[in-house]
C-alpha cells in the first residue's frame, strides 16, 4: 500500500483551507493518506475555524504554531513532527492551501508512479484565471544573465510591482505562441525547477540526502529544491498526468506589497548566496514582523 503525507500551510486563509480539505477528502484513496494542516500563527481566528473542520477527519491533524514560520519552515516543522512517530512515507506533498483537487484519481495515479524513478514530481498546476500550467517553474538552470535579470527586478519595489502586473499577460502570450508545450500534454519531462505551490517528494529524495531547506522565510522554494536535486543528481520530473487547480493569490492578493517584496528579495538573495555562490549585497532594511505575510504564493514569479 502506498503511503502519502500531505502538508499544507494556512495563514489567514481559513476559507481556502476549508475548500482544500473538502477537495482532498473526495479523492480515491483518501482514507489511506495523512494530512497535516499547519496553522501558521495567523492570530485572526483561523485556528478556531479549522479545529472543527479538522476534527471531522480521522486522518487529518492541525498543528498550531505560535508564530509565522514561513512556508518551508512550517512544512519542515510538520514533517519532523510526523517522522518523530512514523516511518518515511512513500510520497510527501507540500502545497499551498489555495489549491484544489479536481481529479478524484489523483492519489491513485500517484501510487502508480515509480518512487525511485523521480525524486521530485512537478504536477500540472492549472492557475486560475489563465487556465495555464504553472509548471515547470524553470525548464533549465538559469544562466548568469537570467540571474542578473532577476536581481534587477528584485532591486526596486516598483519594478517588481510592474513585473507582477504584467506576469499573467506575458505567460498567456508565451503559451499561445507555443514557447511552452500545451499545459495538459501527456509527456513527462525532466526539468530544472518545480513550482512551489504544489511539490511532490518521493521517499527516495530523502533517502538520497534531500531535505526541506528552512533557512529562508519565503520565495526561494523553487531554487532550493532544484539546486538540492542538482547537487545530489536527483530527477525533477514535470508530470502533467497529475493535476491540481491553483486559485492563485487567493490569500495574498496578486500584487506584492512592500512586505512581500522584501521577503521576496531576501529569499532570492538567500538562494544566490547558498546555491549560486553570489556575494551578499548591501543589507536592506528588514521587513516588518512576520504577521503581515502569508505562506508562499509563487505564481506571480514567472
Amino acid at each position: 500500500m502506498t503511503s502519502v503525507l500531505i502538508i499544507t500551510v494556512n495563514y489567514k486563509g481559513g476559507d481556502a483551507t476549508e475548500r482544500f480539505l473538502k477537495s482532498a477528502s473526495e479523492l480515491d484513496g483518501w482514507d489511506e493518506s495523512h494530512l497535516i494542516v499547519v496553522e501558521n500563527g495567523s492570530n485572526d481566528g483561523s485556528a478556531d475555524k479549522l479545529r472543527p473542520l479538522v476534527g471531522e477527519f480521522a486522518n487529518v491533524e492541525l498543528l498550531e504554531s505560535e508564530g509565522n514560520r514561513g512556508y518551508f519552515g512550517a512544512a519542515h516543522w510538520a514533517l519532523e513532527h510526523y517522522l518523530a512517530r512514523a516511518q518515511k512515507p512513500d510520497w510527501v506533498i507540500i502545497c499551498n492551501n489555495d489549491v484544489v483537487f479536481d481529479d478524484p484519481q489523483f492519489l491513485a495515479k500517484l501510487a502508480q508512479r515509480d518512487i525511485a524513478g523521480a525524486q521530485v514530481i512537478a504536477p500540472a498546476i492549472i492557475a486560475r484565471p489563465t487556465g495555464i500550467d504553472c509548471n515547470p517553474f524553470m525548464r533549465t538552470r538559469p544562466s548568469w544573465f537570467k540571474l542578473l535579470r532577476c536581481r534587477f527586478w528584485q532591486s526596486n519595489y516598483y519594478l517588481m510591482w510592474i513585473k507582477q502586473w504584467l506576469s499573467p499577460y506575458v505567460r498567456t502570450a508565451r503559451h499561445h505562441l507555443n514557447f511552452w508545450p500545451p499545459s495538459l500534454a501527456a509527456t513527462r519531462t525532466d526539468v530544472y525547477a518545480p513550482h512551489g505551490a504544489f511539490l511532490i517528494f518521493s521517499r527516495s529524495y530523502f533517502e538520497a540526502g534531500g531535505y526541506i531547506d528552512a533557512g529562508f522565510f519565503l520565495y526561494a522554494e523553487e531554487f532550493s529544491v532544484a539546486e538540492i536535486c542538482r547537487q545530489l543528481q536527483l530527477r525533477v520530473v514535470h508530470d502533467p498526468g497529475l493535476r491540481v487547480w491553483h486559485n492563485a493569490h487567493g490569500v495574498t492578493g496578486r500584487m506584492c506589497n512592500r512586505t512581500t517584496f522584501e521577503y521576496g528579495r531576501q529569499g532570492f538573495s538567500y538562494a544566490l548566496r547558498k546555491y549560486f555562490r553570489v556575494p551578499k549585497p548591501v543589507k536592506s532594511s528588514p521587513p516588518p514582523g512576520n504577521s503581515a505575510i502569508a505562506p508562499a504564493d509563487n505564481s506571480a514569479r514567472d
